[in-house]
């Protein structure tokens, strides 16, 4: 199972969006349009917009609005994938060169920049003032989390607290989005727009824990890139935190840097695989799958409902 085949039900509407995106990465410059193709061609798991639409059930309205603001937050998405990139100096993204690698890193940072643009005119079309407010938040949150992740790389001596919050505003800030912005535009009672928003917070922080997982049990074929790419470049992700308990292996890992030989990079990879510590974090992975799930209590028993429930099921025990 797949977590595109959860909501295989919408794939019409999915369809629909991706055709609407590929009309709006065109641009007069034929590098940037050809770097935003390359990024929406490489395709993807296209969560951000089934959460717009599935939260979007629990309202009455469903018209073109809700198309435009799916297709902002995968603008931004793929914007802060190609950032991201840059930050990483990274060669494969889903198993393909990145743009970066494909031109350059200016290129790759203005095709960012593009995308982020084109999401912006894409949010003043909804006629939304709420809408707009969030997406406004969401932008700068996300600028703010790019920034941290930089000043972040290889400092192993961060609190959890710190990497909470890198998280939530690297991945689960903009399920959150999603989650609350079908919502609105489907005119949801604000109980529930707040109730969709804390559940797409919880499922954001799991899905991007388990990406951080699956960094150390993954076949590099299933994640696109080299296992232990995390740690190369200097991130400190769940199963980093809960082994630098040991002190011996936090004085290893503190030695880590941009130079360091893979090897000494592959035998921590190595025991973080059989420290116990990925069994620990999946645990915690699970404890906000739960919260999650729990967040749907009381809303009503609309259709959508079931498929939330089960894509946030699934994220906690995805593969790849």
């Amino acid at each position: 199972m797949s977590l595109k085949r959860l909501y295989r039900h919408m794939n019409r509407e999915i369809d629909q969006i991706d055709q609407f995106l590929s009309t709006r990465v065109r641009t007069d410059h034929p590098v940037i349009e050809s770097a935003s193709r390359q990024l929406l061609d490489a395709g993807g798991k296209r969560i951000r917009p089934a959460f717009v639409l599935l939260s979007a059930g629990f309202g009455e309205t469903k018209d073109i609005r809700l198309t435009k603001v799916a297709s902002s937050l995968e603008l931004i998405h793929m914007a802060s994938l190609v950032h991201d990139d840059v930050i990483d100096d990274a060669m494969l993204r889903r198993g393909k060169p990145t743009v970066m690698e494909r031109y350059d890193e200016t290129v790759a940072m203005y095709t960012g920049n593009t995308l982020f643009g084109e999401a912006i005119r894409l949010v003043s079309e909804i006629d939304s003032p709420e809408v707009m407010r969030i997406m406004a938040d969401t932008m700068e949150r996300i600028c703010v989390g790019e920034i941290n992740q930089i000043q972040d790389q290889f400092e192993w001596g961060q609190s959890p607290k710190r990497y909470l919050d890198r998280i939530a505003r690297k991945t689960a800030l903009l399920i959150e989005t999603s989650c609350a912005a079908g919502a609105v535009i489907s005119g949801a009672s604000p109980q529930i727009v707040r109730q969709l928003s804390l559940f797409g917070y919880d499922i954001g922080m799991a899905f991007q824990m388990t990406d951080d997982l699956l960094d150390f049990t993954a076949k590099s074929f299933q994640l696109g890139k080299p296992v232990g790419e995390d740690l190369k470049h200097g991130h400190k992700t769940l199963p980093l935190l809960y082994s630098s308990e040991d002190p011996d292996f936090y004085e290893r890992l503190r030695q880590v840097n941009a130079s360091t030989d893979v090897e000494v990079t592959k035998s921590l990879v190595r025991e973080v695989q059989r420290n116990g510590t990925l069994e620990r974090s999946q645990w915690t992975i699970d404890r906000y799958v739960n919260r999650a799930i729990r967040r749907l209590d009381g809303l009503p028993d609309v259709p959508d409902k079931r498929s939330l429930i089960e894509i946030a099921q699934y994220i906690g025990k995805r593969k790849w």
